[in-house]
Formats: structure tokens, C-alpha cells, sequence
């Protein structure tokens, strides 16, 4: 874990409301494995006071990528931030996806697309069934290798099926195959329902979404109820074996 000041090298405004940051973080980058995230300091005043969360979506050398969405202050205080200032990050944090598996499978809802172009990288091909409400909220999806075979639904049909990545998953199927799932609660509520019906052994991990202030374990205010008691998303995450977890 490391504090840095880390210039923004690229900012791009995309389809969706989305940013796509690339900053320059020698250290965190040669340090940061799929699945981690960083803190950033969103302002040097004090609201909002506390530092916003963000996937690592992708490395490249000394470079980081993140994926993120406009919803609320600290993300629109953000996007104000133009290529050649510096912000004040805390990372790598977290702990990331197990790599060594076979037949991996992305499962992805809304902004939980993040931190996955980072992971899709590590293997010589795997599928990402991705849900979005409606094509307007929908990202750059070039963000992903080309190793990357890409499954669309919406809710509304107006990009790929109609439906949700819980319907577009049942169709795929999950026999034999390692499952990396983000997103909202919702979607791992519906996920559970399925692999606890399962009569086969589920192997799949999400990557839980909470708001984590500090990102390393002392405000305790990520706590998560699970299988070994209440453990934290920023220090114990923000990855957990699918039914490890109390929703």
C-alpha cells in the first residue's frame, strides 16, 4: 500500500455517464493485481472529506486505468479534474481473483464492469456476460482485450437480449465453469439463488460493492456478515467465494 500523487495522463468522457482515468503510478502499478482498487482523494477541501473507492480497471507498465461512473459528488467533483493534474491516491488495496482456474466466466452488472479488463487480460480467452438497464448507460466495451468474447442484455432490449445477466447466465450455464461476478446486491441475491440450487459445485467469487472510507481496515465502516463472522470488504475484499458471504 502505498500514498502517491499521481498525474492524470488521459481523461475521457464515454457513453453512459462513464470516465476513463489513466494516471501514471510506477509503484501501484507494478503492485497491483485484478481484483484491487485504490482510494482517491477527490479534493483538497474538506467535503466531501472522505476518499471515494475505485477498481483498478487495467495496467499497462507504469500506468493505471480506471473505469468510473458520474452518480454523486465526490464522482462530479472528479470529472472536473483535467490531464496533467495529480491526485492523491492510496493503493493497491484489497486482495484480488485467483488466477490459476480454469474455464473463467465474468458475470457483470451497471459500473460492476470495472475491474474486469484488468482480470479478462490474464487469461487467453474468456466470456463476459454483462447486463446494462438500457444501451445509454452502457460503456466503451473497446476497453477489453481482444481475448474477450462479449455477451449483451439489457432490461429494456435496446442493446443485446432483453433481460437481465442473471437470465443471460442461465442460458449460458454455469456447469464446469469459474464465475467472477460485480455488481449491485440485487444481482448477487439472484446469482445465490441459482448456485444454491445447484446440485453441482459452484466456484465463483464476487467482488463485493461498499463504500470503504479508508480502504485498509481502520474505520471499520465496510463491515460484511459472513461465514467467519463480520469481516471488511476494503481489508478482508473486497473478493469472497460466492458462499462465503450473508446477503
Amino acid at each position: 500500500m502505498r500514498f502517491q500523487e499521481s498525474a492524470i495522463i488521459l481523461k475521457k468522457k464515454i457513453q453512459g455517464n462513464f470516465l476513463y482515468f489513466t494516471l501514471k503510478t510506477k509503484e501501484i502499478a507494478k503492485n497491483s493485481r485484478p481484483g484491487q482498487f485504490i482510494n482517491i482523494r477527490v479534493t483538497e477541501d474538506y467535503v466531501p472529506f472522505l476518499r471515494r473507492p475505485f477498481s483498478i480497471s487495467d495496467v499497462e507498465g507504469d500506468l493505471i486505468k480506471l473505469l468510473i461512473q458520474i452518480k454523486g459528488k465526490g464522482t462530479r467533483l472528479l470529472s472536473e479534474k483535467q490531464e496533467g493534474e495529480s491526485l492523491n491516491i492510496i493503493g493497491p488495496l484489497g486482495n484480488s481473483f485467483p488466477l490459476n482456474v480454469k474455464n473463467p466466466l465474468i458475470v457483470a452488472g451497471g459500473i460492476g464492469i470495472a475491474p474486469f479488463p484488468f482480470l479478462a487480460r490474464q487469461f487467453s480467452d474468456i466470456t463476459l456476460l454483462y447486463g446494462v438497464k438500457t444501451k445509454e448507460l452502457l460503456p466503451d466495451l473497446s476497453i477489453f482485450p481482444e481475448n474477450t468474447k462479449i455477451l449483451l442484455v439489457s432490461e429494456d432490449g435496446s442493446t443485446g437480449k432483453k433481460g437481465t445477466v442473471v437470465d443471460l447466465l442461465i442460458e449460458y450455464g454455469i456447469e464446469n465453469k469459474t464465475i467472477f461476478a460485480c455488481g449491485p446486491n440485487p444481482l448477487f441475491k439472484a446469482l445465490n439463488k441459482i448456485f444454491f440450487a445447484c446440485k453441482n459445485e459452484v466456484v465463483a467469487y464476487y467482488s463485493l460493492e461498499a463504500y470503504m472510507a479508508c480502504g485498509f481496515g481502520v474505520c471499520k465502516g465496510c463491515s460484511v456478515d459472513t461465514s467467519n463472522g463480520y469481516r471488511l470488504v476494503c481489508k478482508d475484499g473486497p473478493v469472497f467465494f460466492w458462499n462465503e458471504v450473508r446477503l
